[in-house]
Parts: structure tokens; C-alpha cells; sequence
């Protein structure tokens, strides 16, 4: 009893407490609900008001009146979910009485004041509206709107500005009628609303304002993703080809020429054997009409030898294929017809049809019908001539042409062309030195008077003065026949390392103009120019100087692709021999192959199998895994495969390199790729459907991994692991930070992370914080990383005033951030001291970038940048200075600043000199004031200072310099 009785006590005091809590919660419910009751009220009226607004906007020259844009929006605050949620109480008896006296004051104010307000405003007497004229607002909402076409205009004509650089392109007309329509209105002047001039009626000037807002309207569209400001430019008859002069091949060019400026020969093919020069003298004819007014469109179109593939065993012109190489050298832009035979006829017709051309089809290898590719019939009367060249004059019969036949070169010609390529040392007062002639001249024999194998021939003894050397020579000669063999001496002839470079050229298609870059990257893969210890940069540069052999020794031509610029062809005749020599290589790239080739196609002895280029959509389930342990390489990018059976790599463990890049409808890798020990390259960029990559932690020699324009969601497992890594490109949609996985990837050469721009969620990087562990980092590239603010700085896992780790940025060459929304700031000042060895920086499209070298101070401090030598910055719109302080870049050649247009002035008295630049680009530049900054420098705004001697060309223009 003792204890009850207290306790009993206890819940007497109590009791009263919880019911008047109890009562408090429930009035207070209620006053929540004729809060909530009144917020709904609320929103009917103003639906209310906002309809009454529109009927009455209807009425030219009007706007709405500031008091009615005012109740609007205090309307929209109101009525907002949040408010409620701010107003309700967090428990206890107190607050809930406190809360209940707000939400009832609240409501009562609500109430009386806007809704009844509101009452007035749906009333049909009342008017929402007043004149534009009269409004204090009616110049200021036109010269608004003025301002924003004037931004817009801008955008517009820098896209346009980007677009026109392709070759072959001129602005759509409704683009230029839309920017001269846009100046015209950026130029009216309208000083007040009541001004006496033209725009102070109302009806006027609310015309004016309507024309505004369609220009911005339609000005909107041209900014949309996708759209195209350009067109074909079809007055521009072609470019021309990169060729050598015809030696020895006058009178032939001569002939076709004289039969192309007739009226009777309509058809012509030059055929010959392989290698005897048909290829060099239709481009010297074809660059030579470009010239002329002959021909409206002078078009080239390399068929190849791949264009005749094979059908269930038999031999079948690929139309298909071919048509959408010419529908390519036409210009027609990709559409869903053109995967059909019939339609892209249709289309090729009528793009021929509107006036007169010159088609070229260079190494036909089989007859077809124009009529079902979609060539018009060239006759007298239509100015229309098609020429081709081939081996075969059964094809030039076959396709009723008129044909010249080129022969090998005679002796006479064989040796001028022989001595033409191979130079003067070999040569006393003009003639062959005696203790060589003998050999020199059995050699050229062999060569057949055919000019592929006398150029290269004579490039592979230049510099070779010694008569043992072309005795040894001869002797190596000896052991071949036949044109194939003769071009394989040129191959003997080269460094190991230049040949096995050479016989990897063969693995593209035919007729492939391959990258220079994307070659010498492959090249690097195969481990063909890669030392430990050596940089990604030298190793570049061997690459290059590999190519440059390969060049000046005929077994490489080089071309420049006006998409992809610098690349280099192969000579089909070269191709054949580098096959022929490489028996360990399967090559079907470029021939619209649908499947996987029969299987008795693949040897046991298959070291590299190349599919690219092709249709193949799916490598069926059914399919026996090749047991093929010597196959060390298996391309199959630029393809549409969607599924790889699991077991598909599982007897393939000899694979180095595995190439499924732009694979589109690829979701997935099957498992079998994390047996795959000996892997060293795994490339699956553009794969845009992936989504997951197996387990990589057995693959620890991996050394490339490129995994950029994927929609991977996590990043593989083990890749951490992955400590041989030097190239690593990552994409999708991770949202995991990568610090963590890159801290042990010390090898890392080539870092590029390009993040989905579509996807929901985002990289979680503020900045680089992985630093201290990439010391040989030498190339960066970062884009569409929205969380990014700076790329070196303080907010991250190092802060500003940390010291780093020694040898920190001590190879970083490359830096380029795209499209990082977020950034404000590319470097800190304090980081600078580790990127001596810094050579390009591009930044592009960071819309809140203000500068490329944050300051901690007003003045700034002096900062060195030794190695610099190029810089370029892109639609950066907040850009307002490179840096503040005192920057040295003496390195530095050079500079490109488009669409910065906050920057005022490029060098500042910051610049004491630059003595090595070359060239300086400025475009777009709206608020320029000076190119040398006047205060500092003592200049006037366009005269370069002495220091900077070397300058050769300055570019300045768009904009208007005060």
C-alpha cells in the first residue's frame, strides 16, 4: 500500500494535463484544416483571375498591371504545400495552443485580405489590364525583350559559327533571313513610352512587341538540341584529292580530258593492272575539273574490291552499301530511307538530276546497273559522264564504256620515275654511278614498269650508296615474282617494328582513310611501340614517326578526311600483300558482313581476327566457342551486336585485346570476359546501352579500359585491383565518387570521364582529390560533370592549404573540362606550382566559370606556367579574366577565346610577355574593350607589344572594340 498510494497520486496529476492536451491537439486539427480549406479557396480564385487575364491580354497593346502580377504571385506564396508544413507545430500542450492562435490569424488574414481582393479581380467590370503606351513599363518590356534577342542572336551565330567550319556547308536561308530580322529589331530605338516618334501609339508599338516575341520564339527552336543550321553547300563542285603529279601519264590524262569536255563519249573506263597508276590519274583529273565549268558537281567514290560480297556462296554487288557511299560524297543527310535500295535510289536520282556531273568510280570489281544505284545514264544531251577504273575490262565492257587501257610504264619512263623518287646520290653529272647501274637496273626489271613498285622500291634504297647494298639487294629480289612479291621487298626492308606496325594497317577495311591518332592508339595496344617507363607522349611520338616511315616509303598514302582530318589509306595492292604475308590474320572489316564467319573460316593458327565495320546484330547462343588459344586480338567495334553467349570467350584465354566499342544496342558482357587473364586492352566505348561490365578483378594486366559514352550504373568490380592501368575512360550514370577505386591506378596515364548529360543521377565530384596517386597522370578530360566546382582546389579530399605529395601533377600535360555546369574556378593559384609540365588547357561550355586561375588576393601573386603552349576557351559566359595576377607562360603559342563575353581584356599588365606566340583567335568577345590592355602595357587596344615578336596571325572579330 505504501507504494500504490503515491503512485496513485501520481496519475491524479497527470489525468487533467493529458485531457487538456488531448483537447488542444483536436481544436488545433481543426484550425490546420480550415487553413488548408482556405489555401484550396485560394487556388479556384486565382485560376479565376488567371483566366479573366487571358481574355483580356487578347486585346492588342496590353499587359497586365503590376498590382494584378502582384496579387498573382503572393497568390502562388499562399498557396504553397511548404507553408503548411512551416506553420504545424512539433508537439508538447504549449505549442500546439500557440500554433492553433497562428493558423486562426492566418487563416482570418487570408480571408479578408487576398482572397477578397481577389474577388474584385474576377468581377466582369473590372480591368487586369493596362495600355502598353501608358505603362512605365511598355519601352522597358521592349527593350527587355531586345536585350534577350540580342543574346540569343549571339548563340545562334556562334553555333552558326561552328557549323560552317565543316567543309561543303552554308546556312540554311530561313537561319539567315532569321538573323537579318533579328538585327533589324535589335536596332529599333524607342526612347520612352510616350515619346512622339513611330513606336508611341499603342497599337504600333504593341505590333513591334508581338513581331519581338515571334523572332525570339522562332530563334528558340534553332538553340534546340539536334537542330541543324546548315545545309549542303551544292555550288561547291568537291575538294580536292591529295595526289603526286602523273609521271610518264601526260598523253593518257590528256585523252580522258579531251573526252570529258566532248559530247560523244559519255562512259569511260580506265582499266589496268594493279598498282600501274588509274587511281593517280583520275584524282589529277578529277582536282584538275574542279577548276573548270564543265561539270556542276565533280563527285569520287571509292567502290572497292570489299563491295562485292559474298551471298550464300556466291558472288553479289553490295548495292545497298555502295549507295550509301555516294548518298555520303553527295552530302544527302542520313535518314531512315536510306535502308532501302529502292528510296535511296530515289534520293541519289534527284540530288544527280539537278544539273550536270562527273561521277568517278575508282577499283570497280564487278558490273552493276545505274539504274538500280540510282546513277542517271549519262548521255549526250543530260551533261552527265561517268568514268571508273578498274583491273578488269570485262567490266569495263560489261558497263558499255569506252576504254583506256594503262600500261606499265616503259623502261625509259620506269627509270626517270625511279630516279624521281630515289634522289640525286645515286646519280654523277646525271647519270646512274657505274658501280650501281647494273644492280639498279636489274631491280627496276623486276619492278615491271609498274609505278606502286617502282616508288616504293626506290623509297626503300634511298640513302643506299654502297654497291654491296644493292648487289645484297638484287639478291633478296631474286627470291620474288611477280608484282605482290616485288612490294614485299619494300616491306624486308623495313625495321621489325615498322613492319609489324605496317601488316596491322590491313586489318581496316579497304580503302579505309584511318585516323592518324586512333592508328598510333592501336599500335600502343598491340604493344608494338611500348617500353616500361615510357610516356604515353613518347610513345605518340614514335608513332608518328613510324607513320612518317611508312609514308616516305610508299607503303602508306596520306589523306586528309575533312571529318576526322590527318589519316593515311593503304594501296590495295599493299593490302593483298600484307595479307598474304600475315596468313595468321582473319579479315572481313567493312564488307557488311550479318554474322560471325562460317567456321571452318577460322584456323587453329588465328592470331588476329578482324570484323569491324560491319552489320553483325548478334553472335547467336548457339554459336560453339572458338578454341583458338593463339588469338591474341578480336575486333568487332563499329558493328550493331546486341548479345554475346556466355561462353563465349571461355577458350580464348590467349585474348589481349578485345575491341566492342560503338556497339549501340549492347547491354551487357557475358561473364566469361573476367577469365580472360592475359587481357591488356578492353575497349566499350559507345556502347550506349550498357549497363554492367563483369567482374576485373583477375584481369590485372589490363592496361587500357575504356568504358566512356556507356550508361554503366556502378563501376566494375576489382577495378581498384587494376594497378597496370594507364588508360581508363569512364562514362554512364555512376553516382559513386571515384576517388577510392583510383587511389591505386599510380601507372595512370589518360584519365577521360564523361558522365551521361540525360541521366538522373550524377558523378559525386566536387573536385580532384585522388591527386597524390597519379603522378604519371599526362592527359585529363573531364565533361558533363554537374557536380564538379573545381578541378584543383581546395573543396575535396586535399585541402587548399594541405601541401601534396611530392612529385603531385609532375606528368600532367593535357587538362580539357566540357560542359561542367558547376565550376567556377578551373585552378587554384597554390596548385599551379605542381603543373610545370602543362602544356595545352581547353575549357568548354562551363556556364558558371568566372576564372581559369582563382586569386586569394586582389593583386595576386606571380605565377609561372613554363610549359604552356596552348590555351582555349569556349562559350564561357561569366568568363572574366584568365587570371588577375602577375602569369608567366613564355612557352605559350597558341590562344583561342569564342563566346567570353564578360572578358574585357585579353593581356592585362599580369602578362609581362609572351615571345612565343603565334597565333591569337578572339570571336564572339561582346564586352572587349582591348586586346593589350592600355593601363598596363602603355598600348593602344590592338598594337601588340614588342615582346611579342613571334606573333604571326591575329584573328579579332564579331564584336566591337571601344
Amino acid at each position: 500500500m505504501d507504494v500504490i498510494e503515491p503512485v496513485v497520486g501520481i496519475v491524479k496529476d497527470v489525468v487533467p494535463t493529458v485531457k487538456k492536451y488531448v483537447k488542444y491537439q483536436i481544436c488545433y486539427n481543426d484550425y490546420v484544416n480550415e487553413f488548408k480549406e482556405m489555401q484550396t479557396q485560394l487556388k479556384h480564385r486565382r485560376r479565376d483571375v488567371e483566366k479573366v487575364l487571358r481574355a483580356q491580354l487578347m486585346q492588342p497593346g496590353k499587359i497586365a498591371k503590376e498590382e494584378v502580377e502582384a496579387w498573382l504571385e503572393k497568390a502562388d506564396q499562399e498557396t504553397a504545400e511548404q507553408l503548411v508544413a512551416d506553420l504545424i507545430c512539433k508537439g508538447g500542450c504549449f505549442t500546439y495552443i500557440c500554433s492553433s492562435r497562428k493558423l486562426d490569424k492566418r487563416t482570418q488574414s487570408l480571408t479578408e485580405g487576398i482572397f477578397k481582393q481577389g474577388e474584385k479581380y474576377t468581377s466582369a467590370d473590372e480591368s487586369l489590364v493596362t495600355d502598353v503606351y501608358t505603362s512605365e513599363r511598355g519601352a522597358t518590356v521592349f527593350k527587355e525583350m531586345q536585350e534577350q534577342l540580342k543574346l540569343r542572336r549571339q548563340d545562334i551565330e556562334a553555333q552558326l559559327e561552328t557549323s560552317l567550319l565543316q567543309p561543303g556547308k552554308k546556312a540554311k536561308s530561313e537561319v539567315k533571313d532569321w538573323m537579318e530580322k533579328a538585327s533589324q529589331q535589335i536596332d529599333i530605338k524607342v526612347e520612352d513610352p510616350i515619346s512622339q516618334g513611330e513606336y508611341s501609339s499603342a497599337s504600333n508599338l504593341w505590333k513591334k512587341i508581338e513581331e519581338l516575341r515571334q523572332i525570339l520564339e522562332q530563334g528558340k527552336e534553332f538553340t534546340n538540341a539536334g537542330v541543324n543550321l546548315v545545309i549542303d553547300d551544292h555550288s561547291i563542285k568537291g575538294f580536292p584529292l591529295l595526289v603526286e603529279k602523273c609521271s610518264g601519264r601526260d598523253d593518257i590524262q590528256e585523252k580522258i580530258l579531251e573526252w570529258l569536255k566532248g559530247d560523244k563519249v559519255t562512259r569511260i573506263a580506265v582499266s589496268g593492272m594493279g598498282g600501274v597508276g588509274k587511281t593517280t590519274i583520275m584524282k589529277n583529273v578529277h582536282n584538275q575539273l574542279l577548276n573548270e565549268s564543265k561539270f556542276k558537281n565533280v563527285i569520287w567514290v571509292t567502290v572497292s574490291k570489299d563491295f562485292n560480297i559474298t551471298v550464300q556462296q556466291k558472288k553479289e554487288f553490295d548495292i545497298l552499301n555502295f549507295q550509301k557511299k555516294i548518298a555520303s560524297s553527295l552530302k544527302l543527310e542520313r535518314e531512315p530511307d536510306h535502308e532501302n535500295e529502292t528510296k535511296l535510289a530515289a534520293l541519289i536520282s534527284q540530288r544527280l538530276g539537278q544539273g550536270s556531273f562527273l561521277l568517278i568510280l575508282d577499283d570497280v570489281w564487278e558490273p552493276f546497273s545505274l539504274e538500280d544505284v540510282g546513277i542517271s545514264n549519262p548521255v549526250g544531251n543530260n551533261g552527265c559522264k561517268l568514268v571508273l577504273t578498274t583491273r578488269s575490262k570485262d567490266v569495263a565492257r560489261a558497263m558499255d564504256c569506252n576504254v583506256i587501257h594503262v600500261n606499265p610504264l616503259p623502261p625509259d619512263q620506269a627509270l626517270a620515275l625511279f630516279s624521281e623518287k630515289i634522289g640525286s646520290d645515286v646519280f654523277s653529272d646525271g647519270k646512274i654511278k657505274r658501280d650501281i647501274e647494273p644492280f639498279l637496273k636489274q631491280i627496276l626489271q623486276k619492278c615491271d614498269g609498274v609505278p606502286l613498285a617502282i616508288v616504293t622500291v626506290a623509297k626503300s634504297m634511298k640513302g643506299k650508296l654502297l654497291p654491296r647494298h644493292w648487289k645484297l639487294a638484287l639478291s633478296e629480289f631474286n627470291k620474288f615474282e611477280g608484282i605482290i612479291d616485288c612490294l614485299k621487298f619494300s616491306h624486308e626492308c623495313l625495321e621489325q617494328q615498322c613492319q609489324e606496325c605496317f601488316l596491322c594497317c590491313a586489318l581496316y577495311p579497304e580503302d579505309y582513310e584511318i585516323p592518324k591518332e586512333e592508328l598510333i592508339e592501336y599500335w600502343i595496344e598491340e604493344g608494338l611501340i611500348y617500353k616500361e617507363g615510357k610516356t604515353r607522349e613518347a610513345m605518340n611520338w614514335k608513332g608518328h614517326d613510324i607513320l612518317d616511315k611508312l609514308v616516305d616509303n610508299c607503303l602508306l598514302q596520306s589523306v586528309k578526311n575533312k571529318d576526322v582530318g590527318e589519316c593515311v589509306s593503304m594501296h590495295d595492292l599493299l593490302r593483298e600483300m600484307a595479307l598474304e604475308i600475315s596468313p595468321q590474320f582473319l579479315v572481313k572489316a567493312g564488307i557488311a558482313l550479318e554474322k560471325l564467319p562460317e567456321e571452318h573460316e577460322w584456323r587453329e593458327n588465328l592470331s588476329k581476327v578482324s570484323l569491324m565495320r560491319n552489320h553483325i546484330t548478334e553472335i547467336p547462343s548457339s554459336t560453339p566457342s572458338p578454341k583458338y588459344p593463339m588469338l591474341t586480338t578480336l575486333l568487332l567495334s563499329n558493328n550493331w551486336i546486341s548479345t554475346i553467349p556466355e561462353a563465349f570467350f571461355e577458350h580464348m584465354l590467349g585474348l589481349k585485346i578485345v575491341d566492342l566499342s560503338k556497339n549501340p544496342q549492347l547491354s551487357r558482357l557475358p561473364s566469361s570476359v573476367s577469365k580472360l587473364e592475359k587481357l591488356t586492352t578492353l575497349l566499350l566505348c559507345g556502347c550506349e546501352s550498357l549497363r554492367e561490365v563483369p567482374a576485373l578483378s583477375n584481369l590485372v594486366g589490363l592496361k587500357k579500359l575504356d568504358l566512356s559514352w556507356t550508361s554503366i550504373e556502378e563501376l566494375p568490380q576489382g577495378l581498384n585491383m587494376l594497378t597496370n592501368l594507364k588508360y581508363l575512360g569512364l562514362g554512364g550514370r555512376l553516382s559513386e565518387t571515384l576517388d577510392e577505386p583510383l587511389q591505386n591506378l599510380s601507372k595512370l596515364q589518360h584519365l577521360l570521364v564523361i558522365a551521361d548529360p540525360d541521366a538522373e543521377t550524377e558523378f559525386e565530384w566536387e573536385t580532384i582529390g585522388i591527386w597524390g596517386e597519379l603522378q604519371n597522370l599526362e592527359k585529363l578530360h573531364l565533361c558533363y560533370l554537374d557536380n564538379l566546382n573545381m578541378v584543383f582546389g581546395e573543396v575535396g579530399a586535399i585541402a587548399e592549404s594541405a601541401s601534396l605529395p611530392a612529385g603531385t601533377f609532375s606528368s600532367l600535360q593535357d587538362i580539357s573540362v566540357w560542359r561542367c555546369d558547376k565550376i567556377k574556378k578551373l585552378f587554384s593559384v597554390r596548385w599551379l606550382g605542381y603543373l610545370q609540365k602543362l602544356q595545352t588547357t581547353e575549357v568548354l561550355d562551363c556556364e558558371q566559370l568566372e576564372e581559369i586561375i582563382g586569386s586569394e588576393s586582389e593583386e595576386g601573386e606571380k605565377v609561372t606556367l613554363p610549359k604552356l603552349e596552348r590555351l582555349q576557351l569556349t562559350q564561357l559566359p561569366l568568363l572574366k579574366s584568365i587570371y588577375s595576377g602577375s602569369l608567366i607562360c613564355d612557352s605559350i603559342k597558341k590562344i583561342a577565346i569564342s563566346g567570353c563575353e564578360n572578358i574585357e581584356s585579353v593581356f592585362w599588365s599580369g602578362f609581362n610577355s609572351l615571345p612565343n606566340l603565334e597565333y591569337l583567335k578572339l570571336t564572339k568577345l561582346k564586352n572587349l574593350k582591348s586586346v593589350f590592355d592600355e593601363k598596363g602595357l602603355g598600348l593602344s587596344p590592338l598594337v601588340p607589344p614588342t615582346s611579342f615578336f613571334s606573333l604571326k596571325e591575329i584573328r579579332v572579330y564579331s564584336h566591337v572594340i571601344n
